[in-house]
């Protein structure tokens, strides 16, 4: 029998490391992510979608250990908070607390080209001043989201408003702040919005890329 040296050691098999494969991003969360950021330019229609997306795709990442947690609490959370300004927003502008601008559809409907328009039953005073405010649209600008006006803390405003817009009012000599605020509604095109008094404009500003705002103030008359 032959004896093995004492020195020898017994062959070992190399043990090989394989290295775990990369985790991937959740779809889902990516997705909630974008539409939760969106929501403040689309009138919130996609931040409820933005709040689904992330409940869905945190239940996924808990089961498939994905990454994307981060992006998908983010897009729940600019949802639910979007939706709840923007449910806000109409219930107030349905009740009437910030719309009047009852005038807004109607008179613009009968009257689409510029000009301005006579209130119904109003005879302005011989001191009164006919004050317009103005908005109108260019390459592809046709509508508006949302046109907001005030004569000091008199608000009137409205939504879906077609181009081009315009609505007068009477005010006496020492007239408050004017102010005009309006936004495209389309991703194109730019609004050139006024504010005349009997009939010369004081103010005059443009809207600047998609869904942009335009806005002029007046500190009284403008004279």
């Amino acid at each position: 029998m032959t004896e093995q040296p004492p020195y020898a050691q017994p062959y070992q098999q190399p043990v090989y490391f394989q290295q775990p494969p990369p985790r991937r991003n959740n779809g889902l969360a990516i997705a909630s992510l974008i539409l939760g950021l969106t929501g403040f330019i689309t009138c919130g229609f996609t931040s409820i979608l933005a709040v689904v997306f992330g409940h869905v795709a945190l239940g996924q990442i808990r089961r498939d250990r994905t990454d994307g947690h981060g992006m998908a609490l983010t897009g729940v959370v600019l949802g639910w908070i979007l939706t709840g300004l923007w449910i806000l927003y109409w219930i107030l502008a349905f009740a009437g607390i910030v719309t009047g601008i009852g005038g807004v559809g109607s008179s613009t409907a009968a009257q689409p080209t510029a000009g301005a328009t006579q209130l119904v039953g109003e005879e302005p005073a011989p001191s009164d001043h006919k004050v317009t405010f103005e908005a109108s649209g260019k390459n592809g600008a046709k509508t508006a989201t949302n046109v907001t006006y005030n004569v000091g803390f008199d608000i009137k405003q409205g939504a879906g408003v077609p181009l081009p817009y315009s609505k007068s009012v009477s005010v006496d000599e020492d007239a408050p702040t004017l102010s005009l605020w309006v936004q495209n509604a389309d991703a194109e095109g730019t609004i050139t919005c006024r504010i005349k008094v009997d009939g010369k404009m004081v103010r005059e500003a443009k809207s600047n890329g998609p869904y942009g705002v335009c806005r002029v103030e007046t500190d009284g008359l403008g004279g």
